[in-house]
């Protein structure tokens, strides 16, 4: 019975239906493992390698070894967008922005010559915070490690550099008058905006303001949720699959009241924009996703700027969410369940609230 081409030894299909084979074989006691190209490419250079250790020839380059550093993120660049790659990070778009400054920096450099050192002046020279230049280095090291795996380089410089040392500010959450004064702000545009998309665009915001206070969700999972996916208003939860989540674990989340009425009137809104998505005028797009919209950075800061708040960033929200939870008496460890922390100690930053709340537990006993 002849053999099947798929059981040909040593020649396999990493992501099943990509079209993409690879080898592996033994040389010099050691496994090695290559990306070919298809299935007849990669049959016959295995057949190559066993010929040469046949007849006790050195196994040719299977691939150039002078392959660009901008030529390397390219080829990450399509392993982390291949749909059929169950590792593909969740944030994308971020790791194209810093892979862009590579390029800038060492796109025309062949890969193998770049030393740790040269990395490090390059990160220092971006003048950002400690935590950007960590996920720089990090984007870069995956870049390196992968190219590694798939034999463009032996060395990945990155990991001879540490990260570097993040000393976390004190978090910053939004009072209750700054959350009065941002939702008196967000009501005078609606109400002096005539009818029309435009003006169902602004009644947007104070949902999105909602959505984020009373779920502690991050930015881009809030705007990345959809109805159809997500969202089970009869169960009144959100489901983030684990593909979302920074952790990688399925989070649910309870939709409580405000969010819920939230919720209705988005639903209303999205019916009233495809009524009149003719007009034109906004940037609203209906795919399927609760918010409309996906970016808020103009409206936010334009808020802020009116309502007279300083140093706020959309992302201190989350924090005023686990803030609330810990001054309700709720305990840290659903505290961190509820935001999604994979380690206890980034809810411990909350612990000062809880110190208060045990302070005035105990100024109610007699002494």
């Amino acid at each position: 019975m002849s053999r099947k081409r798929n059981d040909v030894a040593g020649v396999f299909e990493k992501y099943h239906g990509s079209g993409i084979w690879y080898i592996r074989f033994r040389a010099d006691g050691k496994y090695i493992k290559r990306k070919i190209g298809d299935r007849d490419e990669a049959e016959k250079a295995l057949a190559a390698v066993h010929l040469a250790k046949k007849t006790h020839s050195p196994i040719v380059n299977l691939r150039a070894r002078g392959e660009t550093l901008g030529g390397l993120c390219d080829i990450y660049l399509k392993h982390i967008e291949n749909p059929l790659n169950p590792e593909a990070p969740a944030d994308v778009y971020g790791i194209k922005i810093r892979i862009r400054a590579m390029r800038e920096a060492f796109g025309d450099r062949v890969a193998s010559t770049i030393q740790a050192s040269e990395i490090r002046r390059w990160l220092l020279s971006l003048k950002k915070k400690a935590s950007t230049l960590n996920r720089y280095r990090s984007v870069l090291s995956s870049v390196f490690r992968y190219a590694k795996e798939e034999g463009y380089v032996t060395v990945n410089p990155v990991r001879d550099l540490k990260q570097f040392r993040v000393e976390l500010p004190h978090p910053r959450w939004l009072s209750a008058k700054e959350e009065k004064d941002i939702r008196t702000v967000l009501g005078k545009w609606v109400k002096e905006a005539q009818p029309g998309l435009k003006r169902l665009y602004l009644e947007c915001h104070p949902h999105e303001l909602t959505f984020a206070l009373g779920t502690g969700l991050r930015k881009r999972n809030q705007y990345s949720v959809a109805w159809d996916e997500h969202i089970d208003m009869e169960a009144r939860e959100i489901h983030l699959p684990p593909s979302m989540t920074k952790t990688r674990k399925a989070l649910d989340i309870p939709i409580i009241e405000s969010v819920h009425r939230a919720l209705i009137d988005l639903e209303r809104i999205r019916k009233e924009v495809a009524e009149l998505k003719d007009e034109g005028g906004t940037r609203m797009v209906d795919d399927g996703r609760v918010f409309l919209i996906r970016e808020n950075r103009e409206w936010w800061s334009k808020a802020l700027k009116e309502a007279k708040i300083k140093n706020l960033r959309w992302h201190d929200l989350r924090h005023t969410f686990a803030t609330r939870l810990v001054e309700a008496g709720v305990h840290l460890s659903i505290v961190q369940k509820l935001c999604g922390h994979s380690s206890h100690n980034t809810t411990t930053r909350y612990a000062h609230v809880d110190d208060k709340l045990m302070r005035a537990a105990m100024d109610k006993l007699k002494g």
